[in-house]
């Protein structure tokens, strides 16, 4: 019985990666060098000194296959690899095309504002995204890491 799962198993992946190679909408240029997963785009919301980042990624046909079989948590360290710069960092929640992370301590209060410094990215996201609390954004492409920034909170008087 043992014999016939790991054929099954075996055919599954197969059949996976012989679809994503005839498959005209995946370009496996982006999943070159060992890479499985490649970020579309990453939004970090600052709130005060902590932040809520939330990435949309596309895994590669075979990391596609390995979730469906063992489950989305076996991503956690890829994701956190993504963050390795960052010192306190929480994964809220993984899925098929996005997770959501929670980064303690990303800036310092000083005064009435908060100074975020510049920290490097593991992966680079094609567009970066950052939404201060006064809800505008900020866009960078191709972001290597985050930018040095400063934000104020309103008070509510």
């Amino acid at each position: 019985m043992k014999i016939k799962a790991i054929i099954t198993i075996a055919l599954i992946i197969s059949a996976s990666l012989m679809a994503a190679r005839v498959s005209p909408g995946v370009n496996t240029e982006q999943f070159r060098e060992g890479k499985y997963i490649h970020i579309n785009s990453m939004v970090i919301e600052f709130n005060k000194t902590d932040a809520d980042v939330q990435i949309r990624y596309r895994l590669s046909p075979f990391a596609q296959a390995y979730m469906f079989m063992f489950g989305s948590k076996h991503l956690e360290p890829k994701i956190e690899e993504v963050f390795f710069d960052f010192e306190d960092i929480e994964v809220l929640r993984i899925g098929r095309t996005s997770a959501l992370i929670r980064i303690k301590n990303i800036s310092r209060q000083n005064d009435e504002f908060y100074l975020h410094d510049s920290r490097e990215l593991g992966m680079q996201p094609d567009l970066l995204t950052l939404v201060y609390p006064d809800k505008t954004r900020q866009n960078i492409e191709y972001a290597k890491a985050t930018p040095a920034v400063f934000y104020e909170i309103k008070s509510k008087t």
